[in-house]
């Protein structure tokens, strides 16, 4: 068990009708447990102030007293999380919205009709709060005022427990080695994850690294696709891993690595750069919001040059120094802003406003 601050704030994080099962967090997240969630995505806000994570309206309310607010997850079917609101509210509670998968193209396509959107208009009518997790701004909809709907709407980036030594997975610098792609999907145009593929490849030609890992998660699909693009790399050099991996396995896999590249566009929170900070190594080419927060300089912005970002990589797979100083530099960021405390505080703070 690990409390090591006072969160100004108690949220319960609920998924309405949803499938990951009630956990509890008033003793702080323990060090990770096979088969249980660990405390990432929209399970860190309730992780982060010591409060619960729930897929039922009536859980909630059996402990109502505890939580100063509920965070209710907006779902492809928005009439289910317009019901759990509606129930909240009615018994008193102070509830505040985020998009569960809440990128640009994820919201417009669980925006597809009529019921969706006018069930999501009422939702920020009703609701106290709105939070995003990226910057990329849900949209306005329904009769809520503009005025209204900004004093509502905060970002607020998902915490990562870079604060708790249970949760470090790191490995030392000197024993990693080579690329690990970041995507995993084909399919997805926002991941441009061939792209990715393929500019890894001419990386480990003209800089002599000497492995490439691909996590593919597509089936056979995937695989097929993956071993036509083998062929661009240096004999050797890519190494594929034909499925996703238990949760232990996959960040030791990461924190192998000295780097990982993608060139996700994709307007998402960033999980894959939050596995980064925790595997304490560099999220190199994405966009996310977390990128952007602790891999400032490693980060697309829309500016940077790719000559520029080779040069920056090929520093960190040659250099220990550089290696060291550049997660060192985002530890420190995340410390500051994506740390359990740190979200914490901001939580407490924003909640005054609502």
């Amino acid at each position: 068990m690990a409390v090591l601050y006072d969160s100004p704030i108690c949220l319960a994080v609920l998924n309405p009708k949803g499938r990951d099962p009630h956990l509890d967090y008033s003793d702080g997240p323990d060090g990770y447990e096979k088969g249980v969630h660990a405390p990432i995505n929209f399970h860190a806000y309730a992780a982060a102030t010591y409060g619960a994570f729930f897929d039922s309206v009536e859980d909630v309310l059996k402990q109502k007293d505890r939580f100063d607010a509920v965070l209710v997850l907006i779902r492809r079917r928005t009439w289910i999380t317009l019901e759990a609101v509606q129930e909240l509210k009615s018994k008193g509670m102070r509830v505040i919205v985020s998009w569960k998968e809440c990128s640009h193209n994820q919201v417009s396509q669980q925006l597809k009709t009529a019921r969706a959107i006018r069930a999501y208009g009422r939702i920020l009518e009703l609701t106290d709060g709105i939070i995003s997790p990226t910057l990329a701004w849900p949209p306005r909809c329904g009769k809520v005022g503009q005025n209204e709907f900004w004093r509502k709407l905060k970002f607020v980036p998902t915490p990562y427990p870079v604060d708790f030594p249970s949760w470090d997975f790191s490995t030392p610098a000197d024993s990693r080695v080579g690329i690990l792609i970041g995507t995993r999907e084909f399919k997805t145009e926002a991941r441009n994850h061939i792209h990715a593929i393929t500019r890894a490849a001419s990386l480990a030609h003209e800089f002599n690294i000497p492995r490439v890992t691909v996590i593919n998660s597509e089936k056979k699909r995937g695989l097929a696709m993956l071993d036509e693009l083998a062929s661009a790399f240096p004999p050797g050099c890519l190494r594929i891993i034909e499925k996703p991996l238990p949760y232990l396995d996959y960040m030791s896999l990461l924190s192998s690595h000295r780097i990982v590249y993608q060139m996700d566009r994709s307007t998402v929170p960033g999980q894959v750069a939050g596995d980064c900070l925790l595997a304490r190594t560099i999220c190199v080419g994405g966009s996310s919001t977390i990128e952007k927060i602790a891999f400032t300089e490693y980060s697309d912005d829309g500016s940077i040059r790719l000559k520029d970002m080779f040069d920056r990589m090929v520093h960190l797979l040659h250099d220990e120094g550089a290696l060291e100083k550049a997660i060192e530099k985002s530890q420190k960021r995340a410390s500051k802003r994506l740390s359990f405390e740190a979200v914490a505080n901001i939580l407490g703070q924003i909640s005054e406003e609502w």
